[in-house]
C-alpha cells in the first residue's frame, strides 16, 4: 500500500515534471521563434536604411558626374563644324585632364563628333552609328533633350567594361549635340567597400540585371570567383525562382542563403538606374548557429533541473531582450542625452512629410565651446540633456526631436504657419535661457534657430532630405545675425547662397579664363574740361554670358583672399590696354586700380608691379593704384614705407573713399600719397541745414590737399549741379555718370581715345 502510495506520487511528481518540462519546452520554443522573429525584424529595419544610404551614395555620386560633364559643356559655345573640332577636342582633354572620366566625348546633331580617351590619340571624326550600341542609346536620348546613363558595354578603347553619361549642349536654347563620358563600373568601389548596416557584420554586392556581380565588396563569406548569384552556394532553386520574378519586376525582396551551415538574411534593393541591384547580405553570426545554440543550452539546462531551466529560460530572455533593447537604443538614441539620433529623425521625418507636413527646426547654443571651456565638459554635458528635457515638455503629440554633433538639436514642429512656429519657439528659448543650471549662473544664455516650414509632400523622401539641407542656411543665417535669433529659410537665400558657391567653385577658372572683364569710367579734368584718366573696374561676364556683378563677387574674395589675385589681374589688364594705345599711337591717359589691404602688405608686392609694366614696356606713371581709406588709418608708417618704395618706381598713390569713414587730416597730413578722392556721401548727400558749413570744411580740405601738392577727385558726380558745387569747392576732377557710366575697354577707346595722337593730344572733352 505504502509502495503504490509512493509510486503514485512518484508518477505524479514525473507527470508534473513532464508537464512543466513540455510547457517549458513550448515557452522555450515560442520564445526563441520570438527572437528569431524579433532579431530578423530588426535585421531588416537596419539592411534597408543601410541600402536606402547606398542608394543616396550612388547617385550622389551619379550626380557628382553629370555635374562635373555640365561644367565641361560650358566649353561648348556654339555649332561645331570640322574646322574647329580639333580646337574642341584640345578643350574636352584638358577639361578631363584630372581623370574624372575615362573618356569624353561629343555629337553633333548630324551624329558626328570628337573622342578624347585617357592618354591616347583624340579622334576628330568619330561616326556615332559606328560606336557600341549602348553609347550610341544614350547619345540619342541625350539629342533630344534628356541627360541619360547608358547601360554597361565593353570599351574598345580601354578593352574593359564601362559606362556612358550622357547630357544635352544647349545654344540659344536649341539642343547642338550631346556631351558623354564614360566611367568604369568600379567607380563604385570605394562606396560597396565600407561598413554597412550592422557595423562590420555585412557587405554590399552590385548586380546587373540578370543577377551577375557588377561590383563584388571584398568582405564576403562566399569566396568562389562567381559570375552570378544564381550559381554556387548562393541560392536554392525555390529562392532562384523567387528572386529572378522580383529582379524581373523591379522590386524588393528579402531571403537567405545557407553557406557552411549558416543561415545569413540578405536584400535585395533595386538601384531605380539600369535596372541594377544592391545585394545587401547581414553576415552576424548567423541566425541558424545562434538557434542551436540556444536549443543545446536549453536542453542541456533541462537536464540538470527544471527550475534551473526555468530560472535560466527566463534570465536569457530578459538578458536578450535588453541586449536587442540596448541595440535599438545604440542605432537610434544619442548615448549622451538619450534624444534620438539623427538617423531616426530622419526616418520619421520622412514619414511625416508623407503625412501631415510640418517644420523642421535646427536650434544650437550661442557659442557652446566657449560654455565648456569655462564650466567644464561635465557641465557642459548636463546642459544638453537639461536641454533635452525642456525640448520634450515643449513638443505636443506626433512631434519628435534629436541631437545631432555637438550642441544641435533637430526639432519637428506640427505647426507650418511662421507666426506660430516663431511664437513656440520663442517660448523655448526663452524657458532654456532662465531654465538651466549654467543660466542661474549669471551667465547670460542665447540660442538660435533656423526653421523650414513645408506641407505634406507627394515625395517624402526627397523633401525630408531638401528640408535638412535648407535648415543649415536658415541657422547660418541665424547665427550672423542678434542673439536669440529665429530665422526662416527662404528662396532668396539659397539664391544668393547658390550664388556664393558658384563664385567660389569657379572663380579661379574664370580668371583663367579671362571672364573678369575690365570696364573703364573717364575723369574729367575741371580745369581744362578735358579727359585727365580713368578708373579701371571689374565686371564678371560668364562664358554663358552670365554678368555678375561687384557687389556680389567682391566682398566674398575680400573674405577669402581671392582679391589679392584679381587686383594684380587687373593692373595687367591696365598694363596691356595703355600697351594697345602706345602700339596704335595713342596717347595714353593714366588708369586707376583697385588694390587691396592684403595685396598692398604682400612682400613681393612691389617686385610684382615693377615685373608688369616692364613686362608691357610702359611707364609706371601711368599706373595710379588706389587704396582705401580704412588701410591708410591703420599705419601710417609701414603704409608710407611701401608707397616710398612705389614712388621710386613712379607708380602714383590714390587714397579712395575719403569721407567715408571716420577720416583723419592727421593721417592725410602724413601720407605720402598723389591723389585724394572724396566720398560721393561726403560731398553731395547733405541736407541744407548742413551745406554751408559741410562744404567750407570740405573746401579747407580741397586746399589743404592742394597745399600738400595732392590732387582731388570728386567721385560720384551725377549732374550739372553736382559739377558745380565741386567746382565751386576747388575739386581738380570729377567723376561720375555726368560723364559716362562705366563702360567697357573698347566701347571706352571708341568713344573717349579717338584723335588722342602722341606728340599732340586733342584734349577730348568729357
Amino acid at each position: 500500500m505504502i509502495e503504490e502510495i509512493l509510486n503514485k506520487k512518484l508518477r505524479s511528481v514525473i507527470l508534473q515534471a513532464l508537464i512543466v518540462f513540455i510547457a517549458l519546452l513550448a515557452c522555450g520554443g515560442t520564445l526563441l521563434l520570438h527572437l528569431k522573429n524579433l532579431r530578423s525584424s530588426v535585421s531588416r529595419d537596419q539592411i534597408s536604411l543601410e541600402a536606402q544610404e547606398y542608394k543616396s551614395r550612388i547617385f550622389a555620386q551619379f550626380q557628382y558626374d553629370i555635374q562635373t560633364l555640365s561644367a565641361i559643356s560650358a566649353l561648348i559655345e556654339g555649332p561645331r563644324d570640322e574646322t574647329d573640332r580639333s580646337l574642341l577636342a584640345r578643350k574636352l582633354d584638358e577639361a578631363n585632364r584630372d581623370g574624372a572620366f575615362v573618356t569624353v566625348a561629343f555629337f553633333d546633331t548630324d551624329l558626328q563628333g570628337v573622342i578624347c580617351p585617357p592618354n591616347g590619340e583624340i579622334v576628330t571624326d568619330a561616326s556615332l552609328p559606328e560606336l557600341p550600341q549602348e553609347l550610341q542609346s544614350a547619345v540619342y536620348t541625350a539629342l533630344e533633350g534628356t541627360p541619360t546613363v547608358s547601360r554597361l558595354f565593353e570599351s574598345r578603347i580601354s578593352q574593359q567594361r564601362v559606362f556612358a553619361y550622357s547630357i544635352p549642349v544647349y545654344h540659344e536654347g536649341t539642343v547642338i549635340g550631346a556631351l558623354s563620358a564614360t566611367d568604369y563600373i568600379d567607380v563604385f568601389g570605394s562606396i560597396l567597400a565600407e561598413d554597412t548596416a550592422l557595423g562590420s557584420s555585412g557587405y554590399i554586392h552590385l548586380l546587373g540585371t540578370d543577377g551577375s556581380f557588377l561590383m563584388r565588396s571584398p568582405n564576403t563569406v562566399v569566396q568562389e570567383n562567381l559570375s552570378n548569384i544564381y550559381s554556387g552556394s548562393y541560392l536554392s532553386e525555390s529562392a532562384a525562382e523567387e528572386v529572378r520574378g522580383a529582379m524581373a519586376r523591379q522590386e524588393r525582396i528579402f531571403s537567405s542563403f545557407t553557406h557552411e551551415g549558416v543561415s545569413y538574411p540578405f536584400l535585395l534593393e533595386p538601384v531605380g538606374l539600369n535596372g541594377w541591384y544592391l545585394f545587401c547580405v547581414s553576415t552576424g553570426s548567423g541566425l541558424t548557429a545562434v538557434s542551436e545554440r540556444f536549443n543545446s543550452l536549453v536542453g542541456f539546462l533541462f537536464l540538470l533541473a527544471f527550475l534551473l531551466v526555468m530560472t535560466v529560460v527566463v534570465r536569457g530572455y530578459r538578458l536578450l531582450r535588453d541586449y536587442h533593447l540596448e541595440l535599438k537604443r545604440l542605432a537610434y538614441y544619442d548615448p549622451l542625452t538619450g534624444a534620438e539620433n539623427m538617423v531616426r529623425y530622419h526616418q520619421r521625418l520622412t514619414e511625416a512629410m508623407g503625412m501631415t507636413g510640418g517644420s523642421v527646426v535646427a536650434l544650437r547654443t550661442r557659442q557652446f565651446p566657449f560654455v565648456t571651456e569655462i564650466f567644464g565638459k561635465e557641465r557642459a554635458n548636463c546642459l544638453l540633456c537639461e536641454i533635452k528635457e525642456i525640448i520634450g515638455r515643449h513638443l505636443r503629440s506626433g512631434e519628435f526631436f534629436s541631437r545631432d554633433t555637438e550642441d544641435i538639436f533637430y526639432l519637428f514642429l506640427m505647426d507650418v504657419d511662421p507666426d506660430a512656429v516663431r511664437l513656440r519657439l520663442q517660448t523655448l528659448i526663452d524657458e532654456l535661457v532662465r531654465g538651466t543650471e549654467i543660466s542661474k549662473s549669471d551667465y547670460e544664455m542665447a540660442f538660435y534657430c533656423g526653421v523650414v516650414p513645408s506641407p505634406r509632400s507627394d515625395d517624402p523622401g526627397a523633401t525630408a532630405d531638401h528640408m535638412r539641407t535648407s535648415v543649415h542656411f536658415a541657422l547660418e543665417k541665424a547665427e550672423s545675425g542678434h542673439t536669440n535669433t529665429i530665422w526662416f529659410f527662404d528662396t532668396e537665400l539659397h539664391k544668393k547662397e547658390d550664388l556664393e558657391n558658384y563664385i567660389e567653385r569657379h572663380m579661379n577658372q574664370a580668371l583663367r579664363d579671362g571672364e573678369f572683364e575690365m570696364f573703364l569710367q573717364p575723369k574729367k579734368d575741371l580745369r581744362s574740361d578735358t579727359l585727365a584718366g580713368a578708373e579701371a573696374l571689374v565686371r564678371w561676364r560668364t562664358t554663358g554670358g552670365r554678368m555678375i556683378y561687384p557687389d556680389q563677387f567682391i566682398p566674398l574674395f575680400e573674405r577669402n583672399g581671392f582679391c589679392m589675385q584679381l587686383d594684380l589681374y587687373m593692373v595687367e589688364q591696365a598694363c596691356r590696354q595703355i600697351r594697345v594705345w602706345l602700339g596704335r599711337g595713342v596717347t595714353p591717359i593714366p588708369i586707376s586700380v583697385n588694390q587691396s589691404k592684403q595685396l598692398f602688405f604682400k612682400p613681393d608686392y612691389v617686385q610684382a608691379l615693377k615685373a608688369m609694366v616692364r613686362k608691357y614696356g610702359i611707364s609706371a606713371r601711368l599706373i595710379t593704384l588706389e587704396i582705401l581709406e580704412s588701410l591708410a588709418l591703420e599705419n601710417v608708417d609701414a603704409l608710407n614705407g611701401i608707397i616710398l618704395q612705389l614712388h621710386a618706381e613712379g607708380f602714383r598713390i590714390s587714397l579712395d573713399d575719403f569721407g567715408s569713414g571716420f577720416s583723419s587730416l592727421n593721417a592725410l597730413s602724413r601720407l605720402k600719397i598723389d591723389e585724394l578722392k572724396l566720398d560721393r556721401a561726403f560731398l553731395l548727400n547733405l541736407s541744407p541745414q548742413e551745406q554751408a558749413r559741410s562744404q567750407l570744411i570740405i573746401k579747407e580740405i580741397v586746399q589743404m590737399a592742394r597745399l600738400l601738392s595732392i590732387a582731388t577727385v570728386a567721385e560720384g558726380v551725377e549732374t550739372a549741379e553736382d559739377e558745380g558745387m565741386i567746382r565751386a569747392l576747388g575739386c581738380d576732377f570729377g567723376q561720375g555718370y555726368l560723364y559716362s557710366r562705366p563702360v567697357s575697354a573698347a566701347d571706352f577707346d571708341r568713344i573717349f581715345m579717338q584723335g588722342q595722337l602722341q606728340n599732340g593730344p586733342s584734349g577730348k572733352e568729357v
